[in-house]
């Protein structure tokens, strides 16, 4: 009886471990080899490897909602801007560095002060540090627009600083505007679902940032890069 309650034990501590395993990959070729080489090559979960990643060209579709939390139905073809209004949770990915809410809310329409233009945009707040930032699509992702703790910043077109649309590989980066991304690292769940980008963000050749997103949270992790 006793060795019947043992192995039972065993066997069921096997299967949630199995359950837990996740894959990260930091390769263009990792990923490629993982998410092709999954049988069926079929999901119907929208952040399934396989609706995520084309296996022809090689390259990666980023939901933008993985940068708002916002929940996806799945559909590529839909507008970059749509609603959230969420609070979330961050951690810091160092001892040494902030933690906190982020508030994301929108979409809201801004106007540029300099040509009077009016742009849909979302809301970006850092209770903690006083942050208040707006950003809004861009062709290559989702960029930062204007910043309201420094009124005096030109709104600067074409900046992109988080990945999101088609074209997207790991290790190779996207540069806009005096800004550049790279997403380092994509982690799988057990059941192929993507369960983390790792993403990396410069400002004029400097490193500035690392972030971790997670679908349905938005960022979850955030690494700022201190001046020396």
């Amino acid at each position: 009886m006793k060795n019947s309650l043992f192995f039972s034990l065993v066997i069921l501590l096997s299967s949630v471990s199995c359950a837990d395993k996740k894959v990260t990959l930091s390769a263009a070729e990792q990923l490629h080899h993982q998410a092709c080489s999954i049988q069926p090559y079929a999901s119907d979960d929208p952040w399934h490897i396989t609706n995520l990643y084309n296996c022809g060209n090689r390259e990666l579709f980023v939901p933008y909602q993985l940068w708002t939390g916002a929940e996806w139905n799945g559909d590529k073809q839909a507008p970059c801007m749509h609603a959230i209004d969420r609070r979330s949770v961050f951690l810091p990915l160092a001892d040494n560095d902030a933690s906190g809410e982020v508030i994301i809310r929108g979409p809201l329409s801004w106007q540029d002060p300099k040509t009077g233009e009016a742009i849909r945009v979302w809301e970006r707040i850092r209770p903690q540090s006083n942050s208040h930032q707006y950003y809004a699509c861009h062709k290559r992702g989702i960029g930062q627009i204007h910043n309201v703790n420094k009124p005096k910043m030109v709104y600067i077109r074409d900046l992109c600083r988080a990945p999101g649309g088609f074209g997207w590989q790991v290790g190779k980066r996207r540069t806009c505007t005096k800004t550049t991304v790279e997403i380092e690292k994509v982690e799988l769940d057990s059941h192929h679902r993507l369960n983390r980008l790792s993403v990396k963000y410069w400002f004029r050749d400097k490193l500035k940032h690392h972030y971790v997103y997670k679908p349905n949270q938005g960022a979850t992790e955030i690494f700022s890069y201190k001046k020396k």
